[in-house]
């Protein structure tokens, strides 16, 4: 007898592990989303890989919103399905929490500074309280397959606003707006696949794995500058410049952040 729709999704829910599910589900939603940004995504990222410059001058006369967050949104998803294919790995867990461990110095100041800045703001959160939660659900499956997308999206609305103030600063005076960089930033995003492969390699305990996600992240360091420059319309020098500015920016604006939804936090809790 044939079974309904409802009794079929029971089966495969039952008969498949929650997380290899998951990465199922996050493949054929990328399949999709590819589909639906059609030839162009194609057209546009081979233009970047062989002649970056003049296609970077066409993407940021479009600047088309809606494909720029599809692709966004593909990176993010992207990156969740090659982390979670690897979080089954002994090594690469073991690793991970070395590096957030209260136990590392690097990872014990920065905890120190951002618990310092919320007890002054008369906020009773601490970073150091939440590692335990951090490390019982932030590698989860489910977590990292929601978590990546989200966080790729503020990352890039973040990062092209301090791309935008960087090339004002670095001397942009006729060339494009935060439009224009939103739309063309995504395709300086994409290398982020590659070298989140690389790391969870590195991770693993891959040496070729640490080179190729050097070399990567240098190669997104090139487009930056290339995309810089034709964002700002000025020389190679400024486009430099523009770019040392936004990594700066991006941290301080996400500290910001940060401290604002802690305010917030903190003001809501006073008038509740």
């Amino acid at each position: 007898m044939e079974l309904d729709l409802t009794t079929q999704v029971d089966q495969l829910i039952a008969s498949n592990q929650a997380s290899q599910l998951i990465l199922w589900i996050t493949l054929g939603v990328i399949v999709v989303a590819l589909f639906a940004l059609g030839t162009e995504f194609w057209a546009n990222l081979w233009g970047i890989i062989f002649s970056p410059s003049m296609s970077f001058q066409r993407m940021l006369g479009e600047a088309q919103w809606v494909p720029a967050i599809v692709i966004v949104a593909i990176i993010g998803l992207a990156c969740s399905v090659i982390v979670n294919s690897y979080m089954g790995r002994e090594a690469v867990v073991e690793n991970v929490f070395e590096k957030i461990s209260l136990d590392n110095p690097a990872v014990e100041q920065i905890l120190t500074q951002f618990d310092s800045l919320a007890d002054q703001i008369g906020s009773d959160f601490t970073l150091a309280g939440n590692i335990g939660y951090v490390q019982d659900y932030a590698f989860q499956t489910q977590s990292i397959a929601v978590a990546l997308p989200i966080g790729f999206l503020i990352t890039w609305l973040i990062w092209a606003l301090c791309g935008q103030l960087g090339s004002m600063i670095a001397g942009n005076k006729a060339g494009h707006g935060l439009s224009n960089l939103l739309s063309a930033l995504p395709y300086v995003f994409t290398v982020g696949i590659l070298t989140t492969w690389f790391n969870m390699l590195d991770l693993a305990g891959s040496g070729a794995g640490k080179i190729f996600s050097i070399i990567f992240q240098l190669y997104f360091l090139f487009l930056h500058v290339v995309l810089m420059r034709e964002h700002g319309r000025y020389d190679i020098g400024k486009a430099i410049v523009a770019t040392i500015l936004t990594i700066v920016l991006v941290p301080v604006f996400l500290i910001v952040v940060f401290i604002l939804i802690l305010f917030i936090m903190v003001q809501v809790e006073t008038y509740a």
